[in-house]
């Protein structure tokens, strides 16, 4: 069984029933638990026996002893799925960023756009594979982004492609990030679901993480 705890936090941004729906639809995956936290503040002391976070909150500030936790995680093989928000979050701590691959520095106004998948190589498709273009209604951010990040679904702003979903590789640990979530309707898209259920396997697929490793850097 595969331990995940949810970070999340909010009654607008994020929407407090669009929280709720994301814990419904990854509830539905067997072969995993969940609890939660509202923030990263309040990570627990036995981090390591859990396989994932799941991150979803509008924060301002972070403590380095938080920061150092997470960062600690994510390099001993801890799995991130970050969703909307998370990169708007901790803005002058430039190396939370590190971790999840992408900082928020705008977004387009709430409205419904189409997202497409991006073609890349066999190897990189095992993850979304036979999932098609959608539509969302929801808020469109625009990241500074990593080189190495893996972008697997955009839409178009102002005649850019904008990365919608990434995933990323930090130390031993995996990211995958989703921009949708500021909706409660976006929240309660199938389509979403399954985007997020398949980000959480695989950020979980390369097994548990040394937990003996994590705490002794802790």
């Amino acid at each position: 069984m595969k331990k995940v705890l949810l970070v999340t936090d909010g009654i607008f941004h994020p929407p407090l029933f669009g929280r709720w729906a994301l814990h419904a639809s990854l509830k539905h995956l067997e072969g995993f638990s969940f609890s939660h936290v509202s923030s990263l503040e309040k990570l627990p002391n036995d981090l390591g026996s859990f396989s994932a976070l799941a991150l979803h909150y509008h924060h301002k500030t972070i403590s380095d002893g938080a920061l150092k936790r997470l960062d600690n995680f994510v390099q001993n093989g801890g799995g991130i799925l970050a969703i909307h928000a998370s990169t708007a979050s901790f803005k002058k701590t430039l190396s939370y960023f590190d971790i999840l691959g992408g900082r928020f520095i705008g977004h387009g106004k709430v409205e419904r756009f189409k997202v497409e998948r991006v073609k890349v190589k066999p190897e990189q498709d095992k993850i979304f594979h036979g999932m098609k273009n959608f539509f969302l209604y929801d808020e469109l951010y625009i990241h500074e982004l990593h080189q190495d990040i893996q972008v697997h679904f955009t839409a178009k702003h102002e005649g850019r492609n904008i990365p919608v979903v990434w995933t990323h590789h930090y130390g031993k640990g995996r990211v995958c990030y989703f921009v949708g979530g500021h909706t409660f309707v976006t929240m309660e898209t199938e389509t979403v679901h399954e985007l997020l259920q398949r980000g959480l396997e695989w950020i979980c697929s390369q097994g548990q993480h040394n937990a003996s490793r994590l705490q002794e850097t802790i």
